[in-house]
Order: structure tokens, then sequence, then C-alpha cells
């Protein structure tokens, strides 16, 4: 039976080590700490198929990262662009919400005095010539650190409050017992 010998990254200098430790602990994001560990743990002496118990991945994924440090160094351990669809929330966008959530509706010549996120919708959208769905506009709210609340409709400025308390007596009798107001 053929084995082949156990694979292990490069001997590191002490510099690399630091580095590695560094992107290990404080790396921007999840994969590229675990692409340290990955580096850091071969140094170690780890093997392969440890390696890949021990981060919970393939031992081809381990391999993929050994060979890409040692041809590309830490440039290497970063992601690369991945295609996909542009971003449809440009900048101007998010301006444009973050400012219409600031001012009122009123001072933008609406006839309502509070947003909700149809509205919002609909305004960025006619300012951008972008529509986003409202769950977007929610995430994007969200991710700019903007507060939403629903607005609770309610008729109490409509109503005559003079013709109201005047009848509240006899609203919270009916609360109370609605067959003592029965007309026999």
């Amino acid at each position: 039976m053929d084995m082949k010998p156990p694979r292990f990254v490069r001997k590191l200098t002490q510099t690399e080590r630091d580095k590695i430790d560094q992107l290990y602990r404080h790396g921007p994001n999840a994969r590229i700490r675990k692409r340290a560990q990955t580096i850091r743990l071969s140094s170690l002496r780890y093997t392969v198929p440890q390696i890949s118990e021990i981060l919970g991945c393939n031992p081809q994924s381990v391999h993929n990262w050994l060979t890409a440090f040692e041809l590309g160094g830490f440039q290497a351990l970063c992601d690369k662009p991945r295609p996909g669809r542009p971003v449809t929330a440009t900048a101007e966008y998010r301006a444009c919400l973050v400012q219409a959530v600031k001012n009122s509706p009123k001072d933008l010549g609406y006839p309502f005095t509070v947003w909700t996120v149809t509205r919002l919708r609909a305004h960025v959208a006619r300012k951008t010539r972008i529509l986003l769905s409202e769950s977007r506009v929610r995430q994007i709210m969200k991710e700019e650190g903007l507060v939403f609340k629903r607005p609770r409709h309610t008729l109490k400025p409509k109503r005559d409050p003079d013709a109201f308390a005047a009848v509240r007596d006899l609203l919270d009798r009916a609360k109370k017992n609605a067959w003592s107001l029965a007309v026999v």
C-alpha cells in the first residue's frame, strides 16, 4: 500500500508566524481567520486530516488553503472578488433614504405625517428611480442604524373633546356592565 507522507506548510519565519497569529485572532472575517488557523496548525505539525477535523471542513479545502498560501502568501488567504449581480441599493439610494427618514413627510410635501415602509419605498423610488422590496428597505434601515416604529393610526384628534367628556361616564358604565344600559 502506497501512503503519502503528511503534508505541512513550509517553515515560517518569525514575522510570518506573528502575521498568521494576528490574522487568526483579529482577521477581518471568519473565513480569513479560519484560513489563518489552518496555516498556524500546519506550521505546528498538525496533519491535514487533523486540521480538517478540528476546523470541521473538507480535507481538500485544507490542501487548497495550504497551496494558496505557499504560492501567494498572505494575500491568497483573502477572498477573490465574486461574480454576481451589482448592488442595487447605491450610496445615493441609502443617502436619500436616511434623509427622508430624518424629515417629516409634511416637510417633503406629502399629505401624511408619519412614514411607513411602503411610503418610504415609494418616495425614495421617485427620487432615485430604484424600487426595492419592503423587506430590503427595512434591512437597509437596520444597517444604517435607523429605528423604525410602525405607526398607530387613531381617530383621537378628530373627536370632539367636549362631547367625549360628556359621554365618558356612560362609556365606562357600558364597559363594566352592558345590561345596565338596556332600555326597558
